[in-house]
């Protein structure tokens, strides 16, 4: 039998992997890495709600209304508001109708606290002011009167 040098380079190759393949083997231990990625969120507590104006045609000032617009955001997140008011103006300012009738009316809104989470009592306020300017309200027809402001909140 003829020696061959190249089968015994092959032959101890072979063994020597098979000796160190335990080493090459997976460990009895693995770690997982958890990552979570909160993202801002501000959301409104309702979906709509009424601010009503009383007018008086006899008042001497400008006629002031009202709304608290309740929100919730993540903690730590302060809110952008956007107002808009969708049927029959733009800016910071619309008109109330009853028909044919109507007349002008400014809108604005204040508070934009940071939120302290989603959750349930974590609530807070965005006002929302109606302004009637008392020139106009001299000269209104009884009448109930209406136009719907949107607003919107984000992060």
């Amino acid at each position: 039998m003829k020696f061959d040098r190249k089968l015994l380079v092959a032959g101890v190759a072979a063994a020597c992997s098979w000796i160190g393949s335990e080493n090459s083997m997976a460990a009895n231990d693995h770690t997982v890495t958890i990552q979570a990625m909160v993202t801002g969120k501000c959301k409104f507590n309702a979906a709509s709600s009424t601010i009503v104006l009383s007018i008086d045609p006899a008042a001497t000032t400008t006629i002031t209304a009202l709304g608290n617009i309740l929100y919730r955001c993540t903690r730590g997140t302060t809110p952008a508001f956007d107002h808009v008011s969708t049927s029959t103006g733009s800016g910071s300012s619309g008109r109330l109708s009853a028909g044919a009738e109507g007349f002008a009316y400014g809108f604005s809104g204040s508070g934009a606290s940071a939120g302290g989470g989603i959750g349930s009592g974590q609530d807070r306020t965005h006002v929302v002011t109606i302004t009637v300017d008392q020139a106009i309200a001299a000269n209104v027809t009884p009448a109930t009167y209406s136009d719907t402001i949107v607003i919107s909140v984000s992060p």
